[in-house]
């Protein structure tokens, strides 16, 4: 009879055990620990791994190829994430892919996903670490968002106040309701047009007078590119110089004339007083200085037009303008 009730109690012991091996080999299979697998380790380094549990997935381009084995803390600023991955990924995975930390939904656990990358690189060997990428956190999230909301309240609050003051504003009220409005910004669209298409017309003309220059049409294009008109002009310039030169002499020598007479006249002697008392010679005199006014009257109409003339118009103002800076300053 005892021997019987302790084969009872080693038996039920010994379903006990068995029962809590079960449950903890069904709860380790359950958590992804890859017990009954060949699997290789992975590692990735990050600043920051809020959130992220022992045993949750790990997520090759969407697909759940391991789960997180360990985390450590390396220094002040860099936590190592060890990963337990599928063997068969061996094969798959190459040491240029990213290691990046992202949530099971909305709401759901934290996982880390390893996304691949485009170039050649060789595949992972167990133990390698895998680059990282910082992910966009919750909390920057909902920060940003806020700030938003907070911009979103202050452009609210200023329509509202300018909506206000339109509201208040009898000369927009005023400006909306003319119907004339309208017929002006159609008729100054109109203006503008065919003053624009006018701007294209003369700069069409100016380009094609500019072309005709260019090509030495006309008379200033020929001006400007024939070499032996220019000549021409210079010595017609020296020419005229010369011409002002004996003109000034020829002045100059009228007065001095003119004096000798005057002194002759008062004094009562010389062949000018012979003039003055004999009548025909006293007519010559007369019809050779009207001669000599009507031929200095054409020469100075002559000199005039030339000082017109486009030519020389330059020369006789560069000579008044010497003129007058020669002359003494009062």
């Amino acid at each position: 009879m005892a021997t019987q009730r302790g084969n009872s109690t080693r038996l039920g012991m010994f379903v006990l055990a068995a029962m809590a091996v079960l449950i903890v080999a069904l709860f380790l299979i359950g958590r992804n620990q890859h017990l009954l697998g060949s699997h290789l380790t992975l590692r990735a380094q990050f600043k920051n791994v809020a959130g992220l549990r022992l045993g949750n997935n790990v997520r090759y381009a969407g697909i759940e190829v391991g789960t997180v084995k360990k985390m450590q803390i390396i220094d002040d600023t860099t936590l190592e994430v060890s990963m337990l991955v599928n063997k068969e990924m061996r094969t798959v995975i190459r040491k240029n892919a990213v290691a990046s930390l992202g949530a099971d939904g909305l709401m759901g656990n934290k996982v880390v996903n390893i996304l691949p990358q485009k170039g050649e690189a060789d595949y992972v060997q167990s133990g390698d670490i895998l680059s990282s990428r910082h992910a966009v956190e919750i909390d920057d999230v909902m920060r940003t968002l806020a700030g938003t909301s907070d911009n979103i309240r202050d452009i609210t609050d200023g329509l509202k106040v300018t909506v206000a003051k339109i509201n208040d504003s009898e000369g927009v009220w005023d400006l909306l309701s003319d119907k004339t409005l309208a017929i002006n910004i159609k008729n100054a669209s109109r203006n503008l047009d065919r003053a624009t298409a006018n701007a294209e017309i003369m700069t069409r003309e100016v380009r094609q007078i500019v072309t005709d220059v260019n090509a030495g049409k006309g008379p200033v294009g020929a001006l400007l590119k024939d070499t032996a008109m220019a000549r021409d002009l210079q010595q017609s310039v020296r020419q005229l110089e010369a011409v002002a030169g004996h003109a000034d002499k020829l002045a100059t020598d009228l007065d001095a004339i003119t004096r000798n007479i005057e002194k002759d006249i008062n004094e009562g002697k010389g062949p000018v007083n012979l003039v003055l008392k004999d009548t025909a010679v006293a007519a010559n005199i007369s019809r050779t200085l009207h001669n000599v006014e009507k031929g200095t009257f054409n020469f100075n109409q002559n000199m005039e037009a030339l000082k017109q003339n486009f030519l020389f118009r330059g020369y006789f103002r560069r000579k008044d303008r010497e003129k007058t800076r020669q002359e003494p300053v009062n």
